[in-house]
């Protein structure tokens, strides 16, 4: 097995998408398929119930997902309007369908995974305007027919279908999870596919989007690692949770939302958010067991 082959994946996926947009995007309308197609191999190595995921592991992670991150977005207001309202829609959004897979290959507590991309999603309804309207003082509606569709068809079927798989085909979950290497074909399929379909927004703003992705790294680098060692309290598992579900939003809702309300002048950073949440994935497999060692080592010595 080639070591930091989900790093090395996601890296095609951006480069591929980057240098080949023409190829890339024509995949690019089949990104909810692929999305639950995530969520069914997440889901077929669920090894623990819902119901013993921890309530207060809940409620503590949907404070970082709906509140700490927005929070993060008010230092963009110095970078002007357009930028301040891309990157706080994106970090408004709830933890993305593609949670529970990162989570999952990267050996999190996938039950809590699952339950944060449901019930952030859900919540997202009331929180993501409410958000917006608080921090920006902009009033904006959010078709909720969309987020209810994304709930069914990319997270609800494919869980069920996952769980009605391991109950009665027990040799294809049991197939299907010894060949998960083989799943980061999708990974590349939907970072790239993501990509070349943004890439009119991308051509000519390479620099600033350079420059945006960057800066958005570094604000879901911190709100990930404060997430993540405050998650360590509950082992490392749930701590590898903490970050991605805190880290990775829905990209796909808030680049709707953001072209639909304030038009293409705002969806820079979307794509710009999305660069940043892959490369954290990037830092997560390689450097997640150093920092969590590094913080328990500091813990001890106080």
């Amino acid at each position: 097995m080639v070591e930091y082959i989900f790093s090395l994946i996601i890296i095609a996926s951006i480069l591929f998408g980057l240098l080949l947009p023409q190829i890339s995007v024509l995949w690019g309308d089949y990104l909810n398929p692929f999305l639950a197609i995530l969520m069914f191999f997440s889901t077929l190595k669920l090894e623990r119930k819902f119901i013993k995921v921890k309530k207060e592991q809940i409620v503590s992670l949907l404070l970082f997902v709906l509140l700490l991150l927005p929070l993060l977005s008010i230092p963009f207001k110095l970078l002007g309007a357009m930028t301040f309202i891309g990157v706080l829609v994106a970090f408004s959004s709830p933890s993305a369908a593609a949670t529970a897979f990162f989570v999952s290959f990267l050996n999190g507590d996938i039950a809590l995974a699952l339950l944060i991309s449901f019930l952030s999603s859900l919540l997202s309804l009331a929180t993501l305007p409410l958000t917006i309207q608080f921090l920006a003082g902009e009033s904006v509606f959010v078709d909720a027919s969309k987020i209810i569709v994304l709930l069914i068809q990319v997270i609800a079927l494919p869980i069920i279908l996952a769980l009605f798989t391991k109950k009665f085909l027990k040799g294809v979950a049991d197939w299907v999870n010894r060949h998960r290497n083989h799943q980061l074909a999708f990974v590349f399929l939907l970072g790239s596919g993501i990509i070349g379909r943004s890439y009119p927004i991308i051509a000519g703003n390479e620099v600033q989007l350079l420059q945006l992705t960057f800066l958005i790294l570094l604000a879901l680098l911190f709100g990930g690692l404060l997430a993540y060692f405050f998650g360590s309290r509950y082992g490392r598992k749930s701590a590898v949770t903490f970050f991605i579900a805190t880290s990775v939003k829905n990209a796909m809702l808030s680049f709707a939302v953001v072209v639909e309300l304030f038009g293409i002048a705002a969806a820079l950073p979307m794509v710009a958010n999305l660069l940043a949440q892959l490369l954290l994935m990037v830092f997560l497999e390689v450097f997640g067991n150093q920092a969590l060692a590094l913080f328990q080592s500091s813990a001890k010595t106080r």
